[in-house]
């Protein structure tokens, strides 16, 4: 019975994965040592980048070409549109306090008028 109740499925897995990780980390250190491998990886990255650049800008071909907005545009929509929810609740908050007319420095007059002409 004691070797029933000592049975660990969880402890196992732990063991399991601590081990999966120590062999995991001790090969890519091993594969990171080499130059090439390390080049191999920065050049794959590289062209996934340049991948999903392509991809992006077909995409955004092809939503222009059937009238529809690209995520750009959707994110410039909802950019101005908080820009004019934040305006109005100034109006409103304008409105409510009583203060209807925005403060705006007074306008000086910098120009005479004409003088009358005597005929």
């Amino acid at each position: 019975m004691s070797d029933a109740s000592a049975f660990d499925p969880l402890g196992l897995a732990r063991q399991w994965m601590a081990q999966w990780e120590k062999l995991a980390n001790e090969h890519g250190t091993e594969l990171l040592a080499r130059p090439e491998a390390v080049q191999a990886m920065q050049a794959m990255t590289s062209a996934a980048v340049k991948v999903q650049a392509v991809s992006n800008e077909a995409t955004g071909r092809m939503l222009a070409a059937a009238n529809l907005p690209s995520r750009a545009d959707i994110d410039a929509l909802g950019q101005r549109l908080a820009s004019i929810e934040a305006a109005l609740g100034r109006i409103e908050d304008r409105l409510r306090s009583g203060d209807a007319t925005p403060s705006r420095p007074a306008v000086r007059r910098t120009r005479k008028p004409p003088r009358p002409t005597t005929a």
